[in-house]
């Protein structure tokens, strides 16, 4: 089996020259794919509904390398396989607009807020020399690198990028592995949250991402940019030290995300996570003029705060691992899930009075917990009863759950069959 795999963070040490060359080349990506857009934009203004497209884009941008015109010869100086990616980039943020999964079209790219860096996409065009820690790259000769992992098949690419803080490059190689076995059987259901990022049915907590000093320091970084006067030195080491932070900020998430998932999908065949609409979720309530919206200042920070756990990111990564284990990633609504009884089955928002707190308000029941467990053990009696979920069971899976009243797991400590196990666990008791 051919999977694309990704090895990034390898950090580059060019020289003077060629880190000039490097920004050089940013900047005429910056300039093709910004003129390429005015093009598109002024065709569409004469009443032209279809694109243009980047095969003909392309046999422009040959022109505009050839031409003598210095406005744009300067072209002929970077990589062509780097700017042609840019069209391509480009056409595909048109019809990523056209299907709807991004709310604008195309915007222009300013120099101030543009990301800093280039890709390669032909093969023959660079080359890794990891025992002498060099990589050579089009038009800027053998570059000094320190690779953080080694690299495996064949690479189809490799892009170089300004982080904040260091050129790093990353390669996309094709790498042949063998079909996978997952060697677990279990199943195992997770729950969303803030206070907590993820509770799953095994029991297994994972803690929220903690970014407040970092944070702090960028706000107080923040305040002290305004103060001063744009595009002035003093200016200037105030936007390194915040852009500094940015990648600080990301690069935590981006490690704690890939730690626990590498980890914990060796664990359990099927992992059940909640379909969320995230974008929808952490939509700004400051409403409009005529409407304004009340409480904006609480829901910016329950905003900031869904958005700093990155739970999109956790469940991609969890699916091409999985994918790659041979183990399974499915999505389900959470709706209700923290408000209905795992004993008695009867669901109420007053089951909940609080953040975490859960309390059954049936008579007869009194069952109580923490709410994100209990809704962790919801979405996996959910799933079991589901028909995908029934035909695993029948298959020889069995379900993974931590007791709510003992706080022992039921996988560890009990040796029942996957299906008895299985009913056990969809049933009320």
């Amino acid at each position: 089996m051919q999977i694309e795999k990704g090895f990034t963070d390898n950090w580059l040490q060019p020289t003077g020259a060629q880190e000039k060359l490097m920004r050089q080349y940013a900047g005429c990506q910056r300039f093709v794919w910004n003129r390429a857009l005015s093009i598109e934009q002024a065709r569409y203004r004469r009443g032209e509904k279809r694109l243009l497209g980047k095969f003909e884009m392309m046999r422009q941008l040959t022109m505009w390398r050839n031409n003598p015109d210095p406005h744009s010869n300067f072209l002929k100086a970077a990589p062509v396989h780097a700017l042609q990616c840019v069209l391509y980039e480009l056409y595909d943020s048109y019809q990523r607009f056209f299907r709807g999964q991004q709310v604008r079209p195309p915007q222009f790219k300013k120099k101030s807020k543009a990301r800093i860096s280039f890709t390669e996409s032909d093969p023959a065009c660079f080359e890794m020399d990891e025992p002498n820690k060099r990589v050579r790259l089009p038009k800027l000769g053998w570059v000094k690198c320190r690779f953080t992992r080694h690299i495996e098949g064949q690479p189809n690419s490799v892009t170089v990028k300004w982080n904040g803080m260091r050129w790093v490059l990353s390669a996309e190689c094709k790498v042949a592995i063998a079909e996978q076995t997952h060697p677990s059987d279990t199943i195992v259901a997770g729950d969303f949250g803030v206070v907590r990022r993820v509770t799953f049915s095994d029991g297994r907590v994972v803690p929220p991402i903690d970014v407040s000093w970092e944070e702090k320091r960028k706000s107080f970084y923040q305040r002290r940019l305004k103060n001063k006067r744009k595009f002035s030195r003093n200016w200037k080491k105030v936007v390194d030290k915040i852009s500094k932070l940015d990648s600080r900020i990301a690069h935590i998430r981006k490690d704690e995300t890939h730690k626990f998932t590498s980890g914990y999908v060796k664990n359990h065949a099927v992992i059940v996570l909640g379909d969320l609409h995230i974008k929808s979720m952490t939509a700004s309530a400051a409403g409009t003029v005529e409407q304004p919206g009340r409480n904006v200042k609480q829901k910016s920070g329950l905003n900031r705060a869904i958005l700093r756990q990155g739970w999109g990111e956790l469940g991609r990564q969890m699916e091409y691992k999985q994918s790659w284990a041979g183990g399974l990633v499915e999505y389900q609504s959470e709706a209700y899930s923290s408000q209905r009884c795992p004993a008695c089955g009867y669901s109420s928002a007053l089951n909940r009075k609080t953040q975490e707190g859960f309390r059954c308000v049936w008579p007869t029941c009194g069952f109580s917990g923490h709410a994100d467990e209990v809704a962790a053990q919801n979405q996996l009696r959910k799933f079991l009863s589901s028909d995908k979920g029934v035909a695993l069971l029948a298959s020889g899976y069995r379900a993974s759950v931590n007791s709510l009243r003992s706080g022992r797991s039921w996988d560890s400590t009990r040796k029942q069959e996957p299906i008895e196990e299985a009913a056990q666990c969809t049933q009320p008791q």
